[in-house]
């Protein structure tokens, strides 16, 4: 049975008690003692803390990337031990360097303290689970592998459009594998919320707020500043045109030749940047002549289902060189590490 968890990728050293403040695993989320410091992460961090963060396309040596990593590998496991095997990814631009170190990071054993007071249970609880095997993908290749193998399973060649928080990526895919000429990197929907930003500077003092706490107002479509409330729906809409029409749209033109579209029908739009029905939009106008313009189903968790599903197959090559029989033998996760949310799918029907 796959199920899929999303918790924000912000997180706080923080020292305070909390006793029952959550009713939900992802709502109560603190790690102690993790290289000798506290932390609140997810949506507790948006809760509870002063400036909950993340740095932009962290590296697996980060802090930041370490911590969120392995939370969401404390949530795969539900509290318990666990074999699992571990798929993950980058953006193109962080892949290269990145992927070695990712590797490094996640394989072997691990032990993680989780405090359950906050959710009203004992206290701090050691959870340790081991990591077999792991590898490393690009954000794009693990949303084409949910694409071709997962609920849509599309066998053709198809432009894949991955909007997300940090990053724009572009490619063609086919059957045989992505054609790298086409595959590019730009800026993502942070382009779109610095321009918010410029804008509501003109008139009010929002200094304070971090990125995470501004991209979650332009996810709302309102904000409260001086106990007001803003509606910031209509210029959301400026500010995302202005966004696919200097970021999206010239990437595509500049690497997707004419000559590519005669083999194409189909462009997919996945990552959370794809829930704007704003983008949707500018998609279709640009392309209602060339192209259909399809949102996968949950484009937010398109590339953890991708890596989820490597990780399925990774795990029955696994079983098979080690001749063992019992499924329940290893737990299959995609860990997708964004800098809005990090996204955790789970696995071991097989």
């Amino acid at each position: 049975m796959e199920k899929s968890f999303v918790f924000p990728s912000v997180l706080e050293e923080n020292y305070r008690d909390f006793e029952k403040v959550a009713d939900e695993f992802l709502d109560g989320i603190r790690i102690t003692g993790l290289n000798g410091k506290d932390y609140i992460v997810g949506n507790l961090a948006l809760k509870e803390g002063l400036s909950p963060h993340k740095f932009l396309n962290s590296s697996p040596d980060d802090a930041d990337y370490q911590l969120l990593g392995l939370t969401g590998l404390l949530t795969a496991t539900q509290g318990t031990y666990s074999n699992l095997i571990v798929t993950t990814g980058f953006p193109f631009t962080t892949y290269q360097p990145f992927k070695s170190a990712a590797a490094d990071f996640f394989k072997g054993n691990h032990q993680i303290n989780f405090d359950s007071r906050t959710l009203g249970s004992r206290g701090v609880e050691k959870v340790d689970f081991s990591i077999p095997e792991v590898d490393v993908m690009t954000e794009i290749e693990g949303s084409v592998k949910y694409i071709r193998n997962g609920e849509i399973k599309d066998n053709g060649n198809f432009i894949i459009a991955s909007i997300g928080y940090g990053t724009f990526e572009i490619a063609l895919s086919q059957p045989g594998g992505l054609v790298y000429r086409t595959a590019h990197s730009s800026s993502g929907i942070i382009y779109a919320i610095k321009l918010l930003e410029n804008e509501l500077q003109k008139k009010y003092y929002i200094n304070i707020l971090t990125d995470q706490q501004l991209e979650r107002a332009f996810q709302r479509g309102s904000i409260l500043i001086k106990r007001k409330r803003v509606d910031l729906t209509e210029i959301r809409d400026k500010v995302l045109e202005s966004y696919y029409n200097e970021v999206i749209s010239p990437s595509i033109r500049r690497n997707i030749l004419d000559e590519d579209f005669y083999d194409v029908d189909k462009i997919y739009l996945v990552g959370g940047g794809s829930l704007y029905q704003k983008i949707v939009e500018l998609f279709n106008k640009e392309f209602e002549d060339v192209l259909k313009v399809e949102v996968v189903p949950s484009p937010n968790l398109s590339a953890s289902k991708g890596y989820c599903i490597h990780s399925l197959e990774l795990a029955k090559a696994k079983m098979g060189d080690l001749g063992l029989e019992n499924k329940s033998s290893f737990t299959c996760v995609g860990l997708d590490l964004g800098n809005n949310n990090t996204v955790v799918t789970v696995n071991n029907d097989f």
